[in-house]
């Protein structure tokens, strides 16, 4: 199960944007950081999984010391594309 190191950015009206510097497809806005970072799995897994449909090789996870990290929850189990 593959962990990607995450940037966490406030805009406004308490919204928070979650970016994956290995996975610039993947992106959640969400009310609040914790929020955002909830839904972050789901959306890894959406974007790496399409990655696969398209044959295209999954990004190695970097190493930002410090940064949040984040693991998809069924990349890597899953057969099938999500939808």
């Amino acid at each position: 199960m593959p962990t990607y190191p995450a940037r966490i950015t406030p805009g406004e009206e308490g919204l928070v944007l979650v970016t994956f510097p290995d996975v610039p497809e993947a992106v959640v806005c969400a009310e609040g950081e914790q929020a955002a970072l909830d839904r972050a799995p789901e959306v890894l897994d959406v974007v790496l999984s399409g990655y696969a449909a398209e044959a295209r090789p999954i990004p190695e996870p970097s190493d930002i010391c410090g940064a949040p990290m984040v693991s998809t929850d069924r990349f890597g189990r899953r057969v099938g594309p999500l939808w």
